[in-house]
Protein backbone atom coordinates (compact mmCIF):
# COMPACT_ATOMS: atom_id res chain seq x y z
CA UNK A 1 0.00 0.00 0.00
CA UNK A 2 2.84 2.43 1.13
CA UNK A 3 4.85 1.20 -2.55
CA UNK A 4 1.08 2.96 -4.55
CA UNK A 5 1.35 5.87 -2.68
CA UNK A 6 4.52 6.43 -3.39
CA UNK A 7 4.83 5.67 -6.86
CA UNK A 8 1.63 7.95 -7.14
CA UNK A 9 3.33 10.61 -5.30
CA UNK A 10 6.18 9.96 -7.64
CA UNK A 11 3.90 10.22 -10.79
CA UNK A 12 2.34 13.45 -9.51
CA UNK A 13 5.52 14.92 -8.96
CA UNK A 14 7.18 14.10 -12.05
CA UNK A 15 3.41 15.24 -13.85
CA UNK A 16 4.22 18.97 -12.12
CA UNK A 17 7.37 18.92 -12.92
CA UNK A 18 6.58 18.64 -16.60
CA UNK A 19 4.18 20.79 -16.82
CA UNK A 20 6.24 23.75 -15.33
CA UNK A 21 8.85 22.78 -17.80
CA UNK A 22 6.37 23.23 -20.01
CA UNK A 23 5.76 26.20 -19.31
CA UNK A 24 9.30 27.28 -19.29
CA UNK A 25 10.46 25.54 -22.98
CA UNK A 26 6.99 27.19 -24.01
CA UNK A 27 8.49 30.86 -22.95
CA UNK A 28 11.93 29.94 -24.22
CA UNK A 29 10.45 29.18 -27.60
CA UNK A 30 8.53 32.56 -27.29
CA UNK A 31 11.35 34.50 -26.99
CA UNK A 32 13.43 32.97 -29.39
CA UNK A 33 10.65 33.31 -31.87
CA UNK A 34 10.41 37.27 -31.09
CA UNK A 35 14.32 37.43 -31.56
CA UNK A 36 14.27 35.63 -34.53
CA UNK A 37 11.72 37.88 -36.23
CA UNK A 38 13.54 40.98 -34.65
CA UNK A 39 17.12 39.39 -36.37
CA UNK A 40 15.29 39.05 -39.55
CA UNK A 41 13.56 42.26 -39.76
CA UNK A 42 17.65 43.66 -39.42
CA UNK A 43 18.53 41.42 -41.79
CA UNK A 44 16.11 42.71 -44.05
CA UNK A 45 16.58 46.30 -43.45
CA UNK A 46 20.06 45.67 -43.82
CA UNK A 47 19.73 44.25 -46.76
CA UNK A 48 17.33 47.11 -48.09
CA UNK A 49 20.71 49.34 -46.53
CA UNK A 50 23.17 47.58 -48.68
CA UNK A 51 21.20 47.84 -51.80
CA UNK A 52 20.58 51.57 -51.89
CA UNK A 53 24.77 52.00 -50.40
CA UNK A 54 25.16 49.56 -53.51
CA UNK A 55 22.65 51.90 -55.77
CA UNK A 56 24.31 54.80 -54.56
CA UNK A 57 27.76 53.65 -54.82
CA UNK A 58 27.58 52.70 -58.63
CA UNK A 59 25.54 56.14 -59.05
CA UNK A 60 28.46 57.98 -57.30
CA UNK A 61 31.18 55.96 -59.93
CA UNK A 62 29.19 56.43 -62.82
CA UNK A 63 29.49 60.78 -61.46
CA UNK A 64 32.85 60.36 -60.79
CA UNK A 65 33.34 58.88 -64.13
CA UNK A 66 31.61 61.66 -65.86
CA UNK A 67 33.31 64.56 -64.03
CA UNK A 68 37.12 62.24 -65.04
CA UNK A 69 36.15 62.81 -68.95
CA UNK A 70 34.83 66.41 -68.57
CA UNK A 71 38.02 67.06 -66.35
CA UNK A 72 40.11 65.37 -69.18
CA UNK A 73 37.89 67.59 -71.95
CA UNK A 74 38.62 70.68 -69.92
CA UNK A 75 42.64 69.67 -69.69
CA UNK A 76 42.70 69.20 -73.52
CA UNK A 77 40.94 72.48 -73.82
CA UNK A 78 43.36 74.53 -71.64
CA UNK A 79 46.07 72.90 -73.25
CA UNK A 80 44.86 73.86 -77.18
CA UNK A 81 44.05 77.64 -75.43
CA UNK A 82 47.45 77.58 -74.01
CA UNK A 83 49.50 76.51 -77.02
CA UNK A 84 47.01 79.24 -79.47
CA UNK A 85 47.64 82.24 -76.60
CA UNK A 86 51.34 81.21 -77.02
CA UNK A 87 51.62 81.08 -80.79
CA UNK A 88 49.38 84.25 -80.91
CA UNK A 89 52.03 85.82 -78.49
CA UNK A 90 54.82 84.58 -80.87
CA UNK A 91 53.25 86.26 -83.98
CA UNK A 92 52.31 89.45 -81.64
CA UNK A 93 56.29 89.67 -80.92
CA UNK A 94 57.14 89.03 -84.43
CA UNK A 95 54.68 91.59 -85.50
CA UNK A 96 55.77 93.89 -82.64
CA UNK A 97 59.80 93.37 -84.25
CA UNK A 98 58.92 93.79 -87.62
CA UNK A 99 56.90 96.89 -86.42
CA UNK A 100 59.85 97.76 -85.02
CA UNK A 101 61.75 97.60 -88.20
CA UNK A 102 59.86 99.06 -90.51
CA UNK A 103 59.53 102.00 -88.27
CA UNK A 104 63.35 102.38 -88.35
CA UNK A 105 63.44 101.82 -92.19
CA UNK A 106 61.22 104.17 -92.46
CA UNK A 107 62.77 106.90 -90.09
CA UNK A 108 66.20 106.08 -91.79
CA UNK A 109 64.55 106.51 -95.40
CA UNK A 110 62.75 109.78 -94.45
CA UNK A 111 66.61 111.25 -92.82
CA UNK A 112 68.19 110.22 -96.31
CA UNK A 113 65.24 112.07 -97.96
CA UNK A 114 65.55 115.06 -95.85
CA UNK A 115 69.29 115.17 -96.41
CA UNK A 116 68.86 115.18 -99.94
CA UNK A 117 66.09 118.03 -99.62
CA UNK A 118 68.63 119.88 -98.09
CA UNK A 119 70.63 119.86 -101.41
CA UNK A 120 67.47 121.12 -103.09
CA UNK A 121 67.15 117.50 -105.16
CA UNK A 122 64.11 116.35 -106.86
CA UNK A 123 63.51 112.35 -106.95
CA UNK A 124 64.57 111.72 -110.37
CA UNK A 125 67.78 113.66 -109.88
CA UNK A 126 68.35 111.61 -107.06
CA UNK A 127 67.44 108.25 -109.18
CA UNK A 128 69.53 110.02 -111.98
CA UNK A 129 72.43 110.83 -109.65
CA UNK A 130 72.41 107.44 -107.91
CA UNK A 131 72.21 105.53 -111.51
CA UNK A 132 75.49 107.85 -112.37
CA UNK A 133 77.19 106.82 -108.91
CA UNK A 134 76.47 103.18 -109.31
CA UNK A 135 77.97 103.16 -113.34
CA UNK A 136 81.19 104.89 -111.79
CA UNK A 137 81.52 102.57 -109.05
CA UNK A 138 81.40 99.45 -111.73
CA UNK A 139 84.15 101.28 -113.71
CA UNK A 140 86.08 101.58 -110.71
CA UNK A 141 85.92 98.10 -109.89
CA UNK A 142 86.67 97.49 -113.43
CA UNK A 143 89.80 99.75 -113.54
CA UNK A 144 90.94 98.21 -110.09
CA UNK A 145 90.76 94.47 -111.60
CA UNK A 146 92.54 95.74 -114.97
CA UNK A 147 95.38 97.27 -112.30
CA UNK A 148 95.70 94.15 -110.74
CA UNK A 149 96.24 92.01 -113.60
CA UNK A 150 98.40 95.04 -115.39
CA UNK A 151 100.60 94.69 -111.85
CA UNK A 152 100.53 90.70 -111.98
CA UNK A 153 101.28 90.82 -114.94
CA UNK A 154 104.18 93.77 -115.23
CA UNK A 155 105.35 91.71 -112.35
CA UNK A 156 105.75 88.26 -114.46
CA UNK A 157 107.61 90.07 -117.29
CA UNK A 158 110.03 91.92 -114.85
CA UNK A 159 110.68 88.36 -113.55
CA UNK A 160 110.87 86.71 -116.68
CA UNK A 161 113.29 89.87 -118.09
CA UNK A 162 115.75 88.92 -114.93
CA UNK A 163 116.17 85.62 -115.54
CA UNK A 164 116.66 86.27 -119.49
CA UNK A 165 119.64 88.59 -117.97
CA UNK A 166 120.93 86.03 -115.92
CA UNK A 167 120.47 88.48 -112.66
CA UNK A 168 119.54 87.36 -109.75
CA UNK A 169 115.56 86.27 -109.20
CA UNK A 170 113.99 89.09 -107.73
CA UNK A 171 111.79 88.37 -104.72
CA UNK A 172 108.29 88.06 -105.87
CA UNK A 173 105.64 90.05 -103.84
CA UNK A 174 101.89 88.81 -103.45
CA UNK A 175 99.27 90.71 -102.15
CA UNK A 176 98.94 91.14 -98.51
CA UNK A 177 97.27 88.23 -96.40
CA UNK A 178 97.52 86.12 -99.92
CA UNK A 179 96.50 82.69 -98.13
CA UNK A 180 95.37 78.78 -99.23
CA UNK A 181 95.49 75.36 -98.89
CA UNK A 182 97.22 72.49 -99.81
CA UNK A 183 94.75 69.81 -101.68
CA UNK A 184 97.07 67.41 -103.15
CA UNK A 185 100.39 66.57 -102.60
CA UNK A 186 102.93 64.40 -104.92
CA UNK A 187 105.58 62.99 -102.43
CA UNK A 188 107.62 61.22 -105.12
CA UNK A 189 108.31 64.82 -107.44
CA UNK A 190 107.75 66.93 -104.39
CA UNK A 191 105.32 69.31 -105.88
CA UNK A 192 101.91 70.02 -103.98
CA UNK A 193 98.37 72.07 -105.66
CA UNK A 194 97.18 74.60 -104.06
CA UNK A 195 93.36 76.27 -104.38
CA UNK A 196 94.43 79.61 -105.12
CA UNK A 197 95.94 80.98 -108.09
CA UNK A 198 95.76 83.96 -110.78
CA UNK A 199 92.56 85.27 -109.21
CA UNK A 200 93.67 85.72 -106.05
CA UNK A 201 96.98 87.16 -107.11
CA UNK A 202 99.58 84.48 -107.18
CA UNK A 203 102.35 84.96 -109.42
CA UNK A 204 104.74 82.50 -110.83
CA UNK A 205 107.90 82.23 -109.16
CA UNK A 206 106.39 83.55 -105.68
CA UNK A 207 107.36 81.33 -102.68
CA UNK A 208 105.36 80.88 -99.60
CA UNK A 209 105.92 79.93 -96.22
CA UNK A 210 103.56 76.32 -95.16
CA UNK A 211 102.06 75.79 -91.48
CA UNK A 212 100.61 73.25 -89.98
CA UNK A 213 98.20 73.86 -86.80
CA UNK A 214 100.32 77.38 -86.57
CA UNK A 215 103.98 75.43 -86.81
CA UNK A 216 106.29 76.24 -89.86
CA UNK A 217 106.09 73.13 -91.59
CA UNK A 218 108.27 73.90 -95.24
CA UNK A 219 108.20 76.66 -97.64
CA UNK A 220 107.52 75.72 -101.34
CA UNK A 221 107.97 77.73 -104.45
CA UNK A 222 104.97 78.38 -107.42
CA UNK A 223 105.83 76.97 -110.89
CA UNK A 224 102.19 77.09 -112.39
CA UNK A 225 99.84 79.65 -111.99
CA UNK A 226 95.90 78.79 -113.44
CA UNK A 227 92.78 81.19 -112.49
CA UNK A 228 91.90 79.44 -109.41
CA UNK A 229 95.16 76.46 -108.71
CA UNK A 230 98.60 76.62 -108.63
CA UNK A 231 101.19 74.22 -108.54
CA UNK A 232 104.28 74.49 -106.36
CA UNK A 233 107.34 72.71 -106.01
CA UNK A 234 108.45 71.77 -102.50
CA UNK A 235 111.66 73.45 -101.57
CA UNK A 236 113.88 71.23 -99.56
CA UNK A 237 116.16 73.17 -98.00
CA UNK A 238 112.77 74.53 -95.67
CA UNK A 239 111.73 70.97 -94.42
CA UNK A 240 110.79 71.32 -90.96
CA UNK A 241 108.70 68.28 -90.59
CA UNK A 242 109.62 64.82 -91.12
CA UNK A 243 106.24 64.11 -92.69
CA UNK A 244 106.86 67.16 -95.19
CA UNK A 245 104.40 69.04 -96.42
CA UNK A 246 100.61 67.10 -96.51
CA UNK A 247 97.27 67.74 -97.42
CA UNK A 248 95.05 70.45 -95.30
CA UNK A 249 98.65 72.42 -94.69
CA UNK A 250 97.58 75.95 -94.87
CA UNK A 251 100.21 78.19 -97.15
CA UNK A 252 100.62 81.56 -95.99
CA UNK A 253 102.25 84.45 -97.92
Amino acid sequence: MLLKISLGLAILVGLATLYVSHFQVGGKINELNEQLTSTKTTLEQTQQSEAKFKKESKDLRGQLDNTSKELGAATNDLMAAQAKAQEQQQRADKASTDLTSVTAERNAAQEELNRWHLFELTPDQIRTDLARLRTVERERDVFTTENQTMTREITRLKNELARYKGTDEPDIVLPPGTKGTVIAVDPKYDFVVLNIGGNQGVLENAKMLVARNGKLVGKVKITSVEPNRSIANVLPDWKQDENGVMEGDQVIF
